[in-house]
């Protein structure tokens, strides 16, 4: 009590000795849940595949020199809503926290030839996406544990073998996979990304954004179903105004028929809504017939400010709302051209013919 506390050393011994490793994993039947190791050394489970699986991932964590190890089948009480919530907001954090990740592929044998990881079981979960681009250091194992591949690397992630696989599953590369991070940005992207990835619960579609992708937080309710997806895309839609989330062909979601009811529809570019390109030549006639004499600049700016007074979309009570500027029009004169019908009317609303 006489000596000056070093709260510096406090701090590095504290985190040197809490360094912890995460398993990411396929689930399997029966794995080991919350309840059953709370009062048991794992080591003591009876023998079956996954327990073998979980003990084993434990003896390589102490081996590694390490005293503390997570796996999310049995360190997240599902049964209690508060913890698991704060576990899927938490989770990409949590990974990007550990001193490394090891990943166990289920169904992948030793000999397996280049390719194996692409094409595993791991490689198709929703889950692994965060796990894969938070984590910082990452071993690969086998069905049997060894090394994927022999890799002999203190970093499977830095290989330029599973960097090549890893571009190869996802459809992207490497430094775009790693410039993902949490945020309201790239959503269309994240969510090109996450549209191919397979969940066992429908609700998972939605919840593996949680974290990782979009930094959020919404309430998990399992047992919403495909409502889960519409109430995720409406919050994101109100928080970050990215109206390219409306852009999809496909099923409506239960929550609001603007919204998709499975993430799958965003798997390839925005759907264009957009009529089909009108010929240069065509457009310059256009064009020269919308000129007028002389330009109204206060009439542009009032128009201008009105546009950029104008609010993002938004959702309220599971009712989207959408930026608009109502004004009346005169009657509508058509006439056809190369590229179809075109449509023409005149309006003083802004003070401009």
């Amino acid at each position: 009590m006489t000596t000056r506390i070093d709260y510096v050393r406090i701090k590095r011994e504290v985190r040197q000795y809490f360094r912890y490793v995460m398993l990411s994993h396929k689930w399997e039947d029966n794995e080991p849940l919350f309840h059953q190791v709370i009062h048991i050394a794992v080591y003591d489970l009876e023998e079956s595949p996954t327990h073998d699986k979980l003990q084993t991932f434990c003896k390589i964590v102490r081996d590694a020199g390490f005293d503390w190890a997570w796996s999310d089948t049995c360190c997240i009480d599902r049964s209690d809503d508060p913890t698991l919530q704060e576990a899927l907001v938490a989770m990409f954090k949590w990974y990007q926290g550990s001193v490394m990740m090891i990943v166990f592929l289920h169904g992948v044998r030793p000999s397996s030839s280049r390719g194996a990881l692409a094409r595993s079981l791991w490689n198709t979960r929703a889950w692994m996406l965060q796990e894969y681009i938070a984590a910082k250091v990452i071993h690969f194992y086998t069905e049997d544990w060894t090394p994927y591949r022999d890799l002999e690397l203190l970093n499977h992630k830095e290989s330029p073998e599973v960097i090549s696989e890893m571009e190869e599953a996802t459809g992207v590369s490497a430094e775009q996979l790693m410039a993902l991070r949490p945020g309201l940005s790239s959503i269309r992207e994240k969510l090109r990304l996450a549209s191919t990835r397979r969940t066992t619960w429908v609700e998972d579609a939605a919840y593996t954004l949680l974290g990782i992708l979009l930094a959020i937080d919404i309430p998990a309710i399992y047992g919403e179903g495909e409502a889960s997806l519409g109430r995720l895309l409406a919050n994101v839609l109100t928080r970050s105004g990215d109206a390219s989330i409306l852009a999809w062909t496909g099923e409506s979601s239960p929550f609001n028929s603007c919204l998709p009811a499975h993430i799958a529809v965003f798997n390839g570019p925005a759907t264009s809504h957009l009529p089909p390109p009108i010929p240069d030549s065509e457009m310059e006639h256009i064009i020269t017939g919308l000129r007028v004499p002389s330009f109204d600049l206060h009439a542009a700016l009032r128009l201008y400010d009105r546009l950029n007074e104008l609010h993002t979309p938004r959702f309220s009570e599971s009712r989207m709302t959408l930026p608009c500027i109502a004004f009346p029009l005169p009657p509508f004169s058509k006439y056809r051209t190369s590229s179809g019908r075109v449509y023409r009317t005149d309006t003083t609303a802004f003070g401009m013919a």
